[in-house]
């Protein structure tokens, strides 16, 4: 299931007077999984499908925002070929160079904090993507008059973008970092970091809320209240979808049967998996899998 992965290059997209290009575009089976040398920035404006990252398989809908670094793979895809079912996205491509430009102003005017989060986005090694939620549509209105003044390219546009993409990260680290809670010092046996990584790492096994708050040595009322504030998630909903997201990684990746890799994402009740994968990948395995073969 090996796919070919084609190579972007930002000069494709980039004048020598701009480094920023805006796309707006309806998202099907034929683009490619692809990389590039450049930053993008991609929201869905309409829709829901899926976000193939490396390796991952992320459900989108509306709302979803994504910043992909240099070097990290993805492509986005609808829910099925079906017309009817639309995914549509606005996304924003720059080069490093604006990236540095940003970086020292933010020095220069004392934003330390908001420059180190920029100078993270331009390394893979630091995070493979970042996921956000623009809940409070913040950033698509933003995007989509940035869309227009790139098309229309009226005297001063490019001004005009320089400033708005400079905005656009901006709230970018605000919605990243007020989602992030303060974090109570005492709680030394386990960061809720070590817990969610023990969670990934372990999914074949019974995980239970009662077993992870006593992993962090805290109540499980306080554990369930720290947990949802940090993932905006409750305990059960991440750990349905962190399963689902592994399943549908060894469908793609592997040719394990479907009960093996039911039971691979700690599931032995085979009707229970594919009830819960239909109820968030909108397909049941064995059709996710025949339809992404083809890709």
């Amino acid at each position: 299931m090996n796919r070919n992965i084609e190579n972007f290059k930002g000069k494709k997209y980039f004048s020598e007077d701009l480094f920023i290009y805006l796309n707006r575009l309806e998202e099907d089976f034929s683009r490619p999984h692809h990389y590039h040398d450049f930053i993008e920035i991609t929201i869905i404006e309409e829709g829901s499908g899926f976000h193939y990252v490396n390796e991952k398989v992320l459900k989108v809908q509306k709302g979803d925002l994504f910043v992909i670094p240099i070097g990290a793979s993805h492509v986005f895809r609808p829910s099925s070929s079906n017309s009817k079912n639309k995914l549509i996205v606005c996304n924003i491509l720059f080069d490093c160079q604006f990236l540095k430009q940003i970086v020292n102003t933010a020095i220069v005017h004392g934003e330390n904090s908001f420059a180190k989060w920029c100078t993270q986005l331009e390394n893979n090694n630091t995070f493979d993507y970042l996921h956000l939620k623009d809940n409070h549509d913040t950033c698509l209105p933003l995007l989509r008059y940035m869309f227009v003044e790139f098309q229309e390219k009226q005297i001063g546009y490019s001004l005009i973008l320089n400033a708005k993409l400079r905005e656009l990260l901006i709230k970018l680290f605000r919605i990243e970092h007020q989602a992030l809670p303060n974090l109570n010092p005492k709680i030394t046996s386990y960061a809720i970091n070590e817990v969610l990584s023990y969670m990934h790492q372990n999914l074949h096994k019974m995980i239970t809320l009662a077993d992870m708050a006593s992993l962090m040595n805290i109540s499980e009322s306080h554990f369930v209240r720290l947990f949802k504030k940090y993932t905006n998630q409750t305990f059960i909903q991440y750990l349905q979808n962190i399963r689902i997201e592994k399943s549908c990684h060894l469908l793609l990746h592997t040719d394990f049967s479907i009960k093996e890799i039911s039971y691979l994402v700690g599931y032995t009740n085979i009707d229970y998996f594919r009830e819960l994968f239909v109820k968030k990948i909108s397909v049941s395995p064995k059709a996710f899998r025949k339809m992404n073969t083809i890709l």
